[in-house]
């Protein structure tokens, strides 16, 4: 996951030396990215959840069946989204109302990056296949091979290395274009080499519906309540751009730079999904209920910790990334804002993957509707615009949003309302 965001943020510390309307631009653009990866993760999120339920009760044989029928379907919406980005960018970016001079830029990145997505597509059905089968450090390397080709390529393509154009966000879009390209071919041989029994290629073609749906079941929820997180994100990056460019800038800014507090209890949220999912599937429900409570009592140590000691240094990190008093101002404020926005986003990442593996994904979904746009969007626009506090105000918000759902998703497991909500199917599954 850290390879993952940093693709994200190399990206923005490079093309922090071009200007910060390069940043600003291909930040707004990867809103709508990560918007589409959420519709593409819908089969992921569910298929990661059933297919360790099948390896926890050894039926090896349905679940490489059921990863082909994913890879499959995803496969195809990823080539529809890819399409779609390619022939209505600019209908996509008129959303935010952006300057000529950004619209531009942004139109050069979705082009070249969401013209790739339907490779993105199957490295989304791929990585959670091979993660529930046990081997996470696979993914792992194929991100850290990612992310070295990224660095090489931008810094080739950014400032014009062993005679090549400076191509400044064209460059960024091209290497983040071919690293996509390399990791697909090297997910797609490890999948082969990872699972318990090999897919054939009639797998591919010969889709288990009564499994992806139970898939969906579990994926198009939680793929809602990820997608309610990010319109709500769309929107008050919309408010942003309200306040100015300088605004704008910084807000991308401590956004990549709070990815790497929400890490840990992201990474740790997803690792104890896949454990409980197992146990799920061998029938060990008081053990699941257990691990959960574990993990987070270490996720919250380990990010209060991070935020403290980021926090000490935030005006020289801020300093990476640009020379603007005014950024650097603000932004500092928002890091350290952060010491009481963090701990409450850790219940959600943690508690919440682990709901997903009990099924009860309904709850947080429900609960993701009303908070974000009945607390979050409404507050952001109260204290960031009609209060006059800015871009702080709507990381206040956030914090109000990230604290209530917590609160309340702790609340429903050590209540263990999620028994009743516990998959059906779980004890239909045969040991092959």
């Amino acid at each position: 996951m850290l390879t993952h965001i940093l693709m994200g943020n190399v990206d923005t510390f490079m093309l922090s030396h071009v200007s910060d309307h390069a940043v600003a631009a291909v930040g707004v653009t990867r809103q709508l990215l990560d918007f589409s990866i959420i519709l593409l993760n819908l089969l992921g999120l569910g298929v990661g959840v059933i297919i360790a339920q099948y390896v926890g009760a050894k039926n090896f044989n349905d679940a490489s069946k059921i990863a082909a029928s994913a890879i499959t379907l995803n496969f195809a919406f990823g080539i529809a989204l890819s399409i779609l980005f390619v022939l209505n960018h600019d209908s996509l970016l008129s959303f935010y109302h952006l300057s000529p001079e950004l619209t531009e830029l942004a139109k050069i990145y979705l082009l070249i990056v969401g013209g790739t997505l339907f490779l993105e597509a199957v490295m989304l059905t791929i990585g959670p296949v091979i993660r529930s089968h046990g081997f996470m450090m696979d993914t792992m390397y194929v991100g850290i091979g990612m992310n070295v080709v990224n660095v090489i390529g931008n810094a080739v393509l950014i400032y014009g290395l062993f005679g090549f154009p400076e191509l400044g966000v064209m460059g960024v879009a091209i290497s983040t274009a071919i690293s996509r390209i390399l990791g697909f071919i090297i997910l797609l041989f490890l999948l082969y080499r990872r699972i318990q029994v090999p897919i054939v290629w009639r797998d591919y073609i010969q889709i288990k519906w009564r499994e992806i749906g139970m898939t969906l079941k579990i994926g198009v929820p939680s793929g809602l309540e990820w997608l309610s997180f990010h319109l709500s994100q769309m929107m008050v990056t919309k408010m942003v751009t309200m306040m100015g460019a300088t605004a704008l800038a910084t807000h991308i800014y401590a956004s990549n730079i709070v990815l790497f507090f929400m890490l840990i209890g992201m990474a740790i949220g997803e690792g104890t999904e896949i454990l409980v999912a197992q146990l799920f599937g061998a029938q060990k429900v008081e053990t699941a209920y257990n691990q959960l409570l574990r993990s987070l009592k270490w996720a919250f140590g380990i990010t209060v910790g991070l935020i403290m000691i980021v926090s000490l240094f935030r005006e020289k990190i801020l300093h990476v990334f640009t020379n603007d008093l005014e950024i650097i101002t603000i932004g500092s404020a928002i890091l350290l804002f952060c010491i009481i926005l963090e701990p409450g986003r850790v219940f959600n990442h943690v508690i919440i993957n682990s709901l997903r593996a009990a099924g009860d994904v309904k709850f947080p979904l429900l609960m993701a509707i009303i908070s974000m746009w009945g607390l979050k969007v409404p507050l952001a626009y109260l204290l960031g615009i009609h209060l006059g506090f800015g871009v702080l105000g709507v990381w206040i918000a956030h914090a109000f949003d990230e604290w209530v759902r917590g609160v309340i998703h702790y609340r429903r497991w050590t209540g263990r309302k999620w028994e009743r909500k516990l998959i059906q199917h779980i004890e239909s599954i045969q040991v092959s």
